[in-house]
């Protein structure tokens, strides 16, 4: 690992890591994000056409990125960041994580299309798609930009989000950031996440 993470070893209890990394790794705390539930009965479905609400992922971080299958670079790219940075992490820890890909091209990108884009990628991915409507009302949300399409391109977000199990954007990265930097930065956030249960429980 690089600096960020001896960095972010040094800080132990520190800040919450989002707001931490953003000087090492281009990670930035959200600017007035709120709780963001996924609407249940929006008509939202994963790759195996199950639905996708926010009961799916109670109690789990999960980092969030809109993508679409016939992205030429950006998005195969992001995803195999996230696929190489997902291998660093314990299975104990990729357990409480759902990393999600949300079609940003939902009338091209089905849930058969998504499941065959990902065989790729980590099989811990999980693609949501739905409504043009619903996918657009999410990414509005998150206070990311627009989702514009135009001649069969997507202009879409160029971050991850990272949100916590109450829904709440927890930071905002670059897709640029390295494979160990992004392991680092969801290694640290499981274990904060960790350790205010623990505070609770006291």
């Amino acid at each position: 690992m690089g600096a960020v993470s001896s960095w972010v070893r040094r800080l132990g209890r520190g800040p919450l890591v989002a707001a931490l990394l953003s000087v090492g790794a281009g990670v930035v705390p959200p600017a007035g994000a709120g709780s963001l539930a996924w609407p249940a009965g929006r008509g939202l479905v994963d790759q195996t056409g199950a639905a996708v609400d926010e009961a799916r992922f109670a109690g789990r971080l999960r980092l969030v990125y809109f993508g679409y299958t016939r992205c030429p670079d950006l998005c195969p790219t992001a995803l195999m960041t996230v696929t190489q940075a997902l291998d660093d992490l314990a299975p104990a820890l990729l357990a409480r994580l759902v990393p999600v890909l949300v079609a940003a091209d939902p009338e091209r990108d089905g849930p058969a299309v998504l499941a065959a884009y990902l065989d790729t990628f980590h099989p811990a991915i999980v693609a949501v798609t739905g409504p043009l409507a619903v996918i657009d009302g999410l990414a509005a949300s998150y206070a990311a930009p627009p989702i514009r399409r135009h001649d069969g391109v997507v202009d879409h977000p160029a971050e991850f989000f990272l949100v916590g199990p109450t829904g709440a954007v927890m930071a905002r990265i670059p897709t640029t950031i390295a494979p160990d930097a992004l392991a680092e930065t969801l290694r640290s956030a499981l274990v904060r996440q960790d350790l205010a249960r623990q505070d609770l429980a006291r």
